[in-house]
């Protein structure tokens, strides 16, 4: 893309929603804060069979009766006639995307798990794409599990991993902690989380040219969903990968919340590129599906590419 840089557009994006916060607190109380962290597209910019990929639309219907829409994304071999599921059913993936644009821009990080022989839900949450409503926790979490829930409904003994990449990564968590057990959710992977959603906030501000001025009313949004406290719950494996030039989510916040995982189930991963850019190389692609296959840690390939 031309004109201003990823990390400059997410840091105008909080900078903006944070001007707004004290209109937000005056009208609807500090639980509404949480929207300005989503930035919804509703304007799809591709679909999979652009890249191959085989997918069907899937609507489902979150606990306040929002209508959602995701994306089933069908391995190759279940697409050829007389295979299909023989024996054990496709491995699956509920797939959490980032915090801007919806599915149809992100989906293209996790094809090649599609074609790696994963099912894969990529979920838009509320306000997202094709699914109605606005944004905001914890209305997005029941969103989450309105696409796991319709996963164990179609397929109730097929592996299911929770992918979440930035944003994602946090609901992701918050979800795992709460829900892993009733999903039989086996494996977690983080691409790019934080702590809290302050503490990402006081990032991004401390990167903009105006943010010192913002910096009090930070401590007006919620940190019930923070991920930091929420991770000590998780009972399953978990890979986090972070990379070092993230120019948008500190690489210390990933470790901070590697750190408060439960040291026998997490592994760590030094991930290369910028943000959430992770799956763009080869030697991530192959680690993450080790760690997929067997839940054990993978080797650090930062090294490699």
């Amino acid at each position: 893309m031309s004109g201003i840089s990823d990390g400059r557009r997410y840091s105008l994006r909080l900078v903006a929603g944070l001007l707004l916060v004290v209109a937000l607190v005056a009208v609807s109380g500090c639980s509404s804060l949480t929207r300005w962290y989503f930035h919804p597209q509703t304007l799809w910019l591709q679909t999979p069979d652009r890249f191959g990929v085989a997918y069907e639309d899937v609507w489902l219907t979150s606990a306040d009766g929002t209508q959602l829409h995701a994306w089933h994304l069908i391995p190759p071999a279940l697409m050829e006639p007389n295979l299909g599921e023989q024996s054990a059913p496709a491995p699956m993936i509920l797939y959490l995307h980032g915090n801007a644009e919806n599915v149809s821009t992100h989906s293209r990080s996790i094809y090649w798990l599609v074609e790696a022989g994963y099912r894969v839900l990529a979920l838009d949450y509320r306000g997202f794409g094709a699914s109605q409503g606005v944004a905001e926790l914890p209305g997005v979490l029941d969103d989450v599990e309105a696409g796991a829930a319709w996963l164990r409904e179609q397929w109730p003994n097929a592996e299911l991993t929770v992918l979440g990449q930035s944003i994602g990564s946090a609901l992701a968590v918050n979800f795992v902690a709460n829900k892993a057990g009733q999903y039989q959710v086996e494996r977690l992977v983080l691409d790019a989380p934080f702590t809290g959603f302050r503490s990402v906030a006081r990032d991004v501000l401390m990167q903009a040219p105006i943010g010192f001025l913002l910096w009090p009313f930070v401590g007006l949004v919620p940190s019930d969903w923070d991920p930091e406290d929420k991770a000590p719950e998780i009972r399953i494996p978990v890979l986090v990968m972070h990379s070092q030039q993230d120019e948008i989510i500190p690489v210390e916040q990933g470790r901070a919340l590697f750190a408060a995982l439960s040291s026998g189930q997490r592994c760590w991963m030094n991930s290369i590129g910028r943000h959430i850019a992770s799956f763009g190389y080869d030697s991530i692609r192959a680690q993450t599906l080790m760690f997929l296959q067997t839940s054990r840690c993978p080797p650090d390939p930062s090294d490699e590419d």
